[in-house]
């Protein structure tokens, strides 16, 4: 009797594996904050609310150091950006003068 229980558990564990519907759950809590997401206080505004939410804090509890940091630099300035590349006027025969020398 207690092999059939463990079989039992084996399998729907298994099936669960396959199935995933945490991921799936997640994915399409995902997919519907994009396009046109659901307006406030509705029933699919709420699933898709508390998916979301118990997604972020299992991500929070499983990685707390990346958590503090990302939260101490939230509102960090971004990066200066790079300067813009200068065009040279003379790049073609600076070229031929290269290839030129190399040939010799």
């Amino acid at each position: 009797m207690i092999w059939m229980l463990g079989l039992a558990v084996l399998t729907v564990g298994y099936a669960l594996g396959r199935y995933r519907p945490l991921h799936r759950a997640s994915d399409w809590a995902h997919w519907q904050t994009s396009g046109h997401p659901p307006t406030r206080r509705t029933r699919r505004w709420w699933t898709v609310f508390i998916i979301l939410s118990a997604e972020n804090l299992a991500w929070l509890a499983m990685h707390p150091v990346p958590a503090w940091q990302a939260w101490q630099h939230r509102n960090d300035p971004p990066p200066p950006r790079s300067p813009a590349p200068a065009f040279d006027p003379d790049w073609a025969a600076k070229r031929r003068a290269a290839t030129n020398t190399e040939d010799a």
